[in-house]
């Protein structure tokens, strides 16, 4: 894999998550439909005719066949959630895996990233970069120095 499609890989956990979230939902919603028609069907179940029968059959499958669509969807993109999130774990130095997390997961900027490590965006685009280069197994060059305040200069 090269570096775009990690990133794009990376940037598609927040829509997969969002997405089997909003999957979850609409499961749930059918199986209150579908458990409402049940419902129904049992009530009425002595004066249905034939014609009405067939009907709530036909609902009955409908809805159990869109739970079950709606399901491997979910399934699908949990999966995907995992995949990404083990690719996120896999990295061994904890900021840089950090900075992936809060970037890709958490939808920071790198801003927002640094401000909350007290570092600069800088620094923070720099671990995000050494990460993503862990990720293609590229060789990683040494971290420059990090960032100095006044306070830590000494004069001669």
């Amino acid at each position: 894999m090269d570096k775009q499609d990690i990133i794009r890989m990376l940037k598609q956990y927040r829509g997969l998550h969002l997405e089997s979230l909003r999957l979850r939902q609409r499961i749930l919603d059918k199986r209150d439909s579908l458990y409402d028609v049940q419902a129904v069907a049992i009530n009425g179940a002595n004066v249905r005719s034939g014609e009405i029968a067939d009907r709530v059959e036909r609902v009955i499958e409908m809805l159990n066949s869109e739970i079950d669509y709606y399901t491997r969807k979910m399934e699908e993109a949990e999966t995907a959630e995992r995949r990404i999130a083990e690719l996120i774990g896999g990295i061994g130095d904890s900021e840089e895996r950090g900075v992936l997390f809060m970037h890709y997961v958490e939808g920071m900027t790198f801003l927002e990233i640094g401000e909350g490590m007290h570092l600069s965006e800088r620094s923070i685009w720099y671990r995000h970069k050494c990460a993503i280069d862990r990720l293609c197994g590229a060789k990683i060059q040494t971290a420059p120095e990090t960032e100095m305040n006044i306070s830590d200069m000494r004069l001669p």
